[in-house]
């Protein structure tokens, strides 16, 4: 593993290389979300998880800003 290209082991074990990025696109806002949104059903039996992945998902969709989003479908 050097600086210039970590190694992020993942919950399958597996290693996987990546290139850190310096900005959050609204598009990883987004999928950051639909993730705690995943989780939330996931852990629906545990209230307290439940709810930390309810505040992680609401978190998320508000660093999205959906209303300064322009669409370019015209």
């Amino acid at each position: 593993m050097t600086a210039s290209n970590p190694t992020y082991i993942a919950c399958d074990g597996e290693a996987y290389d990546y290139e850190p990025g310096y900005y959050v696109s609204t598009l990883d806002w987004f999928h950051l979300a639909t993730l705690a949104r995943t989780r939330m059903t996931d852990n629906c039996g545990d209230i307290h998880r439940w709810r930390n992945e309810r505040r992680s998902f609401y978190t998320f969709l508000q660093k999205m800003k959906a209303d300064e989003v322009v669409l370019m479908d015209a």
